[in-house]
């Protein structure tokens, strides 16, 4: 079998994320309907792992010199789809929390304040444990 061209990897790529956003969709309805409680302890854990494994990219800059836009468009696909699994489309703000000390660190770095702004976003979205 040969390479893929471009033109075919972004759409094996396009197409493989439409089919675990249907199926994640599905199931995450399914398990609501079984059992709410379950489900929202299931839907807190992945949400935490998801976030874990975004600052672990930032910090580790693991994609290279971009991983905290990398990190930053990743979480905002994957939130988008959690919203629309989970059924939030719009959460209540909550009151600030006191900043974290990685995004006091980025906030010195020099990073733009938008990406700044949303890295917060992320955090007070997914807080840590």
């Amino acid at each position: 079998m040969s390479k893929p061209a471009d033109e075919d990897e972004q759409a094996i790529d396009r197409l493989t994320l439409y089919m675990l956003k249907e199926t994640y969709c599905a199931a995450a309805g399914a398990l609501m309907r079984m059992n709410p409680q379950a489900a929202d302890a299931l839907f807190q854990a992945f949400e935490r792992q998801i976030a874990d494994a975004l600052q672990r990219m930032h910090v580790h800059r693991s994609e290279g010199p971009d991983s905290t836009a990398i990190a930053l468009a990743v979480g905002d696909r994957i939130a988008d789809i959690l919203d629309q699994a989970h059924r939030r489309q719009f959460e209540p703000r909550t009151a600030p929390a006191a900043e974290d000390r990685s995004l006091q660190a980025v906030r010195e770095a020099g990073i733009s304040r938008e990406a700044v702004e949303v890295l917060a976003s992320l955090q007070r979205r997914f807080p840590s444990v």
